[in-house]
């Protein structure tokens, strides 16, 4: 089975299982404090996704939130996979939340998906192919205006509330944006960019399997991504992520031109 189809099924079949689980209050788990969460579902879900890529790929190397790969360089094919995007969206409300699965092979995006789990909307991407919600075709917004723009990021408290190197940029980008909404998804809200549904997104901190799927969606759709620092988004290493609709947006954040 090929790459691509062996995660379109995985991906289907891992939304189904998690619109009809059970969830149980003795079944989430901190990991180290009451916003940091995790259930049994995270856990079941990124196994059974790991069981099948191994199943017909034995030699790729897995990348999980719950099962993370020992530290090296991101040489070969290697899956990015995030069972639940969106985990306190997933206990608090039953919706908003995603499962990510991307393949890179030596640093080059093969294909990303993303589903959001509770509407059966799959967004995905193949490099070179466009950017797609399932058979829509997606394209970024064309606002250039920063006072235009709609600002997505997934965690208010760390963007604007705790002490960071760019909190106070983070203020003004916000007094001068036209709104910012937090979904508290990054794969959703990378997502929402690429379908010009949010013109810039911004987080302080993400790691490779919470955006290594949807920047291959958003970079089909048009769109761009990197640091804060405007340094190339790193594939193996938890970063901060900003990503916009244009370069000409990112280019103006840079300079800070708002």
């Amino acid at each position: 089975m090929e790459r691509f189809k062996l995660a379109r099924n995985g991906i289907m079949k891992a939304g189904a299982a998690l619109r009809q689980c059970p969830l149980n209050e003795d079944e989430v788990r901190r990991k180290t404090d009451h916003q940091d969460l995790v259930t049994c579902w995270d856990k079941n879900i990124e196994q059974m996704l790991r069981r099948e890529i191994l199943q017909f790929f034995p030699t790729d190397r897995v990348v999980g939130e719950e099962y993370p790969d020992k530290p090296g360089c991101p040489s070969g094919v290697i899956w990015y996979l995030d069972p639940i995007d969106g985990t306190t969206n997933f206990i608090n409300q039953r919706r908003n939340y995603a499962v990510s699965v991307g393949c890179w092979e030596n640093e080059r995006p093969l294909f990303g998906l993303v589903l959001d789990v509770e509407r059966d909307e799959l967004y995905w991407a193949k490099k070179g192919g466009g950017a797609w919600r399932n058979g829509d075709a997606l394209h970024v917004s064309n606002c250039g205006k920063v006072s235009d723009l709609l600002l997505a990021t997934p965690c208010i408290q760390y963007t604007f509330l705790e002490e960071h190197p760019q909190r106070e940029n983070m203020l003004r980008l916000a007094r001068a944006a036209r709104a910012v909404r937090s979904l508290g998804s990054v794969a959703l809200e990378l997502c929402q960019l690429a379908a010009g549904e949010a013109d810039m997104f911004v987080t302080t901190r993400s790691a490779p399997w919470d955006h290594n799927a949807a920047r291959v969606i958003l970079e089909e759709a048009g769109g761009c991504i990197c640091t804060l620092d405007g340094e190339p988004l790193p594939l193996n290493l938890n970063t901060t992520v900003a990503a916009f609709n244009s370069r000409e947006m990112c280019k103006l954040f840079m300079q800070g031109e708002y």
